[in-house]
């Protein structure tokens, strides 16, 4: 945010300025600031020193500082006016304290969705038999609406199909339910992932589940890099039906739902701490391919510095997929667009698939022709691209003698 200090004394009218005060009026020198707000007419004044100048939003949030916030600053010119550049202030300090604290708490419990959306489908398919008939009927309940939330495969080649999914993946519920439209909570209510994973564990919590004692633990799933190359995330066994109490069941479960909301929280904080550069955002959206689960990581990335590169006109785009593919292995797409020029990369770990992706690529090139795209290129490679490092830059712990 930058800010004009519309009187101030400067460098050239050393007969208005205080002693001491020429080297803080200087290009490049750093200020502290209270921001001040008149109770009247809402004009903003700037406290610095021992003086109070007013001040206006000359670019960046146009609500400008709240009373009573500290500004750091730094002086950008001084003439023909006074020009200030903020670098940090309490608001974005308190915003960051929040964003450490929520990882604090949700990353250490987070695990791989894979593991809640398996034991969801064994659930599914085997209501009502001896290898469930013992849970509650509540639970089967939830468990069955959530389980025909998740979207179909197959559906998602739809662009309106996968626009919705992804609207319905969790991610959103909390911008949605803040917009306040009564309509739109009622949907979510009965359709979001999240909402409906809070349904079920609340439903297991009611029944006495304690996720603390299941027998199985769940191993953490690394977050990835915000620009860190994309890996999927492995399908897993449906280890419920490894349990043939009820109780020891509902406990696995609800641990199970525990980790798979951790982790959606988790990606929610990592997609709200993004570099304004190159913003992205990232989903992972569990989907069902016939009585089977899986997990289809996403990544949408606009880069504004390549669009600079490419003359400023057509922007930027990146988009990653990643979805493990059981005992073929996983697949990974990378499309980049850049105005109507468009490349894509596809890598599977089967030679098999390499190889049926290789043969259907003159097809898959025709298409996007007549869609009106010029195609850069269109690649098969064997392997994945290197994993996630799972680290961030943000402190989990911060200890201070």
């Amino acid at each position: 945010m930058r800010l004009d200090v519309l009187s101030a004394p400067r460098p050239a009218t050393p007969t208005v300025a205080a002693p001491g005060m020429l080297a803080e009026w200087r290009v490049g020198a750093l200020l502290q600031a209270v921001a001040v707000r008149d109770a009247t007419t809402g004009q903003l004044f700037l406290d610095i020193g021992n003086s109070r100048y007013p001040a206006r939003i000359a670019s960046g949030d146009g609500s400008g500082p709240s009373e009573g916030e500290q500004l750091q600053l730094r002086v950008l010119r001084n003439s023909p006016v006074l020009a200030l550049e903020t670098l940090s202030s309490t608001a974005q300090t308190q915003e960051g304290e929040v964003t450490a604290d929520a990882l604090r708490r949700y990353l250490p419990r987070q695990a791989s969705p894979a593991l809640m959306s398996s034991n969801l489908g064994w659930i599914a398919r085997n209501a009502g038999s001896g290898a469930t008939g013992n849970l509650p009927r509540s639970i089967v309940q939830a468990v069955t609406t959530l389980w025909q939330a998740l979207p179909e495969a197959s559906s998602l080649g739809d662009a309106k199909a996968l626009e919705q999914a992804v609207m319905r993946s969790g991610a959103f519920l909390e911008s949605t339910l803040a917009g306040g439209n009564a309509a739109d909570t009622a949907i979510a209510a009965r359709t979001d992932l999240k909402a409906l994973m809070l349904q079920l564990s609340r439903a297991l919590s009611e029944q006495g589940a304690r996720p603390a004692a299941a027998l199985t633990e769940t191993s953490p799933a690394p977050l990835p890099n915000a620009h860190g190359p994309l890996g999927s995330l492995p399908a897993a066994p449906a280890t419920l039906s490894l349990l043939d109490a009820p109780g020891a069941q509902m406990n696995e479960l609800s641990r199970q739902v525990d980790g798979a909301l951790a982790r959606l929280t988790t990606v929610q904080v990592a997609n709200a701490t993004q570099d304004s550069a190159t913003p992205s955002i990232m989903i992972e959206l569990p989907v069902r391919h016939e009585a089977r689960a899986s997990i289809l990581r996403l990544r949408v990335e606009r880069d504004a510095a390549r669009q600079q590169d490419t003359g400023g006109g057509a922007q930027s785009w990146t988009v990653e997929a990643a979805v493990d593919l059981g005992a073929i292995g996983a697949l990974h797409a990378r499309v980049t667009l850049a105005g109507h020029r468009i490349g894509v990369q596809l890598r599977a770990e089967s030679p098999a698939v390499v190889d049926s992706l290789s043969a259907r690529a003159l097809e898959l090139e025709s298409m996007l022709r007549e869609s009106g795209f010029d195609v850069d290129r269109i690649v098969c490679l064997h392997g994945m691209p290197a994993g996630d490092s799972g680290s961030r830059p943000t402190r989990l712990l911060d200890v201070r003698a």
